[in-house]
């Protein structure tokens, strides 16, 4: 018995050639375009089956989903959380085995360094907890509410509050506390994320109530704790600024809303850092 023929050139009836593999026959059509597709070429859609162009051209054309501050939906999984997470042990446990020789002396907001020239205190005062029970208040309240407001922030943004509330706490305490004085600035950044939440929150009608709790308890531990030291000012600092910059990310327009969002928190850091070096300009 002879074979049928095969091929493009003899397609059975109401079969055609694949419009992208033409040595392939076939009986099923794209539903959006009408071509030809062979099992490969195949994409299942609400209704039967699309082409992989028309699968691509449908995907460019729908918007990705974004959270009120502008970030990709379940962008992450609390990676910079974790990853602050693990910065602030790192620095506890490494200043202890060094019997705080080195590290925390080298991190921590010192009012007399800081004029001197050592900026960079106004940002690393951010890694540094304290005692134990700091540390673990830290970590306990990123761990409950950290990876939540990462997962509407993104990671990028997250770590943008973070040390923009360190830098908001360092800021206010070189202007108001003593000469003399250091702090610490874990505490006022992670208080300060909590902060920029309820400001994104409340623009969107949420209720607050739920972060109020770990709000106060995170506040009253680091007043009493810091109160002789003027560590209240870090706190208040790091309130304010952080809110502030919950304001730039959640209130900036749609249209353009990243470059708004990085301008705007590039001007609250130049803010705070000139802040701290015009007085030191002046008694020059």
């Amino acid at each position: 018995m002879t074979a049928e023929p095969t091929g493009p050139d003899f397609a059975a009836p109401g079969f055609a050639a694949c419009y992208r593999h033409p040595d392939r026959q076939t009986g099923i059509a794209c539903q959006r375009c009408g071509r030809p597709i062979c099992g490969e070429c195949m994409n299942p859609a609400s209704v039967g089956f699309q082409c992989p162009r028309c699968v691509g051209i449908g995907r460019a054309g729908v918007r990705e989903p974004r959270t009120r501050f502008g970030a990709r939906a379940n962008a992450g999984a609390g990676v910079a959380t974790k990853g602050v997470m693990v910065a602030l042990a790192v620095v506890y446990v490494t200043n202890l085995i060094s019997r705080g020789l080195f590290v925390v002396p080298t991190l921590i907001m010192w009012n007399p360094l800081v004029a001197e020239g050592q900026l960079w205190r106004l940002l690393t005062s951010g890694l540094v907890s304290g005692g134990l029970l700091g540390l673990l208040m830290n970590l306990l309240v990123l761990w409950l509410a950290g990876r939540a407001i990462e997962s509407e922030v993104g990671p990028a943004r997250f770590l943008a509050i973070y040390f923009t509330a360190t830098l908001g706490g360092s800021t206010l305490f070189y202007l108001l506390g003593p000469d003399g004085g250091a702090t610490l600035g874990a505490a006022a950044a992670v208080v300060g994320l909590l902060a920029a939440n309820a400001i994104g929150k409340r623009k969107s009608g949420e209720d607050v109530r739920g972060d109020v709790g770990l709000f106060v308890i995170l506040v009253l531990y680091s007043l009493v704790a810091g109160f002789a030291s003027y560590g209240w000012l870090t706190m208040i600092g790091g309130i304010l600024v952080g809110a502030l910059a919950g304001v730039v990310l959640a209130y900036a327009p749609r249209d353009n809303r990243t470059p708004v969002q990085v301008v705007g928190l590039l001007a609250v850091v130049v803010a705070c850092v000139v802040a701290v070096a015009l007085p030191t300009f002046l008694s020059l």
